[in-house]
């Protein structure tokens, strides 16, 4: 009797694991599987554009977990204090061998006890995660470096007699783990400057800025995109992508003025001396048109890595009243084959915080609110809305 039970629980399991690998799916990961009696094992790597140091991050954020690590619904420290906010949050929680966690794998299930087991910053982190109370699960993310960025390995293995339940779901939702981990990695690559033997700054044949612009958008036009990811100019990128969409809806076609560039020779410029202390554009007022457009055709890494707050804040600014239907979107700033002279900052742009903020108080009280709302700082935000409050309640 007990051994026609087994058998046919053998076959439901087989049934069921034929029927889950043989579901449509598709990933960018290099996955691989392997079960016998008691013991399951899986192995996924996934290579990412980004230092060790970015990956690490991700990964010792626990509080994140639930947002890309399949079967955690929540996951808590397990600790004993008095202070209830330290039993939600992980701010007071070093990630360290041996520390507590509670998992919950969905919304209806009580909580498990969890650990960390292993830690070794940039290298290797690992957890004894629990399901529920027959089943727990080995995870390893273990770090490699690579010339473009970091390689990750995720090994899962479990033991016992529902093992198997370590790879129910692989093929559609485990697999995608380090995929889903990948969202919330940001781009750190690291950058080497070359120097000659001397000291100096290395030579190497350069080409003018619009002759940059032309062969990137002629490279983007064949389908070859890295020669424009490759361009290190921010500015210069954003306009060669402009370029590149705005021959696309010509038809194919370069502008004339891009086309004659495309002949040009290249020369020998010093790397150091290419774009210190120069900026590419005439004005204040051409850099946030130009921000704006990025920003309004999807890219916002331009806006969001400008060190001048003015600047930046201005073009939020503006960005927030073409969203409402106020203003129209400004021109584009076409592309000079010259460097422009560098942009003189004003007083203005020199303001320190506290001129910042009485500068936008007045703003406030005169009823305009677009450059305060648009500030990433939300201490400082807060700071200048609580002032335009108490200004307007001593105009009363």
């Amino acid at each position: 009797m007990l051994l026609t039970i087994a058998t046919i629980a053998v076959l439901i399991v087989l049934v069921l694991f034929i029927w889950d690998t043989s579901s449509g799916h598709e990933t960018k990961s290099h996955i691989r599987s392997f079960y016998k009696p008691f013991y399951a094992e899986s192995s996924i790597s996934h290579e990412y554009s980004s230092t060790p140091t970015a990956v690490w991050k991700t990964l010792i954020a626990l509080e994140g977990y639930s947002s890309w690590f399949p079967q955690i619904s929540r996951l808590l420290p397990d600790v004993n204090t008095q202070r209830y906010v330290h039993q939600f949050s992980f701010d007071q929680f070093p990630p360290v061998p041996g520390t507590r966690l509670l998992l919950r794998p969905n919304s209806w299930s009580p909580f498990y006890p969890s650990r960390v087991v292993v830690v070794d910053e940039n290298k290797e982190i690992s957890f004894d995660l629990k399901y529920n109370p027959f089943f727990r699960e080995y995870v390893v993310f273990a770090l490699e470096p690579r010339s473009y960025g970091t390689a990750v390995t995720c090994q899962r293995t479990s033991s016992g007699l529902f093992s198997f339940l370590s790879l129910w779901g692989f093929t559609n939702k485990k697999s995608k783990i380090l995929e889903n981990l990948g969202y919330f990695i940001p781009e750190e690559t690291t950058k080497e400057e070359k120097q000659e033997k001397n000291g100096a700054a290395a030579q190497a044949p350069a080409l003018s800025r619009e002759a940059t612009i032309a062969q990137a958008a002629q490279a983007g036009l064949d389908g070859n995109m890295d020669l424009i990811n490759a361009i290190p100019d921010k500015p210069t990128r954003g306009l060669a992508k402009a370029a590149l969409v705005q021959s696309k809806r010509k038809g194919g076609t370069l502008p004339e003025h891009l086309q004659k560039a495309l002949s040009e020779a290249p020369t020998i410029v010093p790397t150091k001396q290419q774009s210190k202390g120069v900026s590419p554009f005439s004005g204040q007022e051409e850099q946030i048109a130009y921000l704006v457009n990025l920003t309004l055709d999807g890219n916002d890494e331009e806006l969001n890595a400008v060190p001048d707050r003015v600047i930046r804040g201005k073009a939020k600014a503006m960005l927030v009243k073409i969203k409402r239907g106020a203003l129209e979107r400004p021109p584009m700033p076409e592309a000079s084959s010259e460097p422009a002279p560098p942009i003189e900052t004003s007083s203005a742009e020199q303001e320190n915080e506290e001129q910042l903020i009485l500068r936008l108080v007045k703003a406030g009280v005169d009823g305009n609110m677009d450059e305060i709302n648009a500030l990433d700082n939300k201490v400082l935000r807060g700071k200048i809305k609580s002032a335009i409050v108490k200004e307007m309640r001593a105009k009363k």
